[in-house]
């Protein structure tokens, strides 16, 4: 569950291609993903962290034989001055609505600034995340 704290700069970056906590900290500033067909969703306080969306949503769990999914997972990248220039992976498990393309959007953005004020506050991150309503909740790894 995401922690209260008050220390620290605010999320003040939101959706860049160019990142300004790397081009501070002297790193190139350009980021990558492995899907640029997606708008990107990244977020910054702009000295200690980046985050941002690595992939497209995938279909979770992905096995066919399952039936349809009515969960998808999210892989965000991110990197925080306290894990040096280490850049790591984080999943979130949200749900699918299946109808409205634009509310998965939402919720891939809600998840981002619930994730970056975690970064923020602990300088890192869980490996999973499930998102419920307002919050995102750690979770425990599988296998």
């Amino acid at each position: 569950m995401i922690s209260n704290c008050s220390e620290g700069p605010a999320i003040a970056y939101r959706n860049f291609n160019l990142c300004p906590h790397c081009r501070q900290n002297g790193y190139p500033a350009l980021l990558t993903r492995l899907s640029e067909t997606l708008p990107m969703i990244s977020r910054s306080d702009g000295e200690s962290f980046h985050l941002l969306l690595a992939d497209r949503p995938l279909p979770y769990p992905i096995e066919c034989s399952l039936g349809p999914a009515n969960q998808v997972s999210a892989c965000f990248w991110y990197s925080h001055i306290s894990g040096s220039r280490k850049t790591r992976s984080t999943i979130v498990i949200l749900p699918y609505p299946h109808v409205n393309r634009p509310s998965l959007f939402r919720l891939l953005e809600t998840a981002a600034d619930l994730l970056a004020e975690e970064l923020r506050c602990r300088g890192n991150l869980d490996t999973f995340y499930e998102f419920v309503p307002s919050c995102v909740r750690a979770m425990e790894a599988v296998g």
